[in-house]
């Protein structure tokens, strides 16, 4: 068990419309069994492999069709963080690029990573009381300019349970702000 407070990294950062990616990596694997090894040339993906996950999405279900539909309930902030699908965490994903069109929707993206954060995580010989260890946290950070839609792609890895990459990958997706 801990006895040290775990501090927000958000609690310094304007509220942000929070959004997760979930990417199936298996059924992408399986659809894209050679993808690229070279970051600056991802294999370019079709719709049906990220899911969007947003609390600024009422009363929908995720959608994978390469649309991002946000509204903007928390501010003009948006972070935007992406997982897998797996059941063993046989792969995880990190985006490492995201470019935006020049529709004047929204700002350049940045990308913020909190480093040594307290994470909390269950203690295996005693599951009722928490434990912790320390991990990195990281988001892409934008900022909405005007509603409308925008053109945007995201690169990101497919990573092993060796940190290792085991393919580069893009994905075009239309971004509609509104709110």
């Amino acid at each position: 068990m801990t006895s040290e407070p775990i501090k927000s990294p958000a609690s310094s950062i304007a509220p942000a419309n929070n959004v997760l990616l979930i990417v199936d990596a298996e059924s992408m694997l399986s659809r894209y069994p050679q993808p690229s090894l070279e970051p600056q040339n991802p294999t370019a993906i079709e719709k049906g492999f990220i899911f969007a996950v947003s609390g600024t999405h009422i009363n929908k279900n995720a959608i994978n069709d390469s649309k991002l539909n946000l509204f903007a309930t928390n501010g003009k902030n948006f972070h935007l963080r992406g997982r897998t699908v797996s059941l063993l965490a046989e792969h995880s994903v990190v985006f490492y690029e995201m470019s935006v069109g020049d529709g004047g929707v929204l700002s350049p993206p940045e990308l913020v990573v909190h480093g040594n954060l307290t994470v909390p995580a269950p203690d295996p010989a005693n599951p009722t009381q928490p434990g912790s260890h320390t991990a990195d946290d990281h988001y892409w950070h934008f900022t909405q300019l005007a509603a409308g839609v925008e053109a945007c792609v995201l690169n990101f890895m497919l990573i092993d349970k060796n940190c290792e990459a085991v393919g580069y990958f893009s994905w075009a997706v239309e971004v509609e702000l509104t709110g």
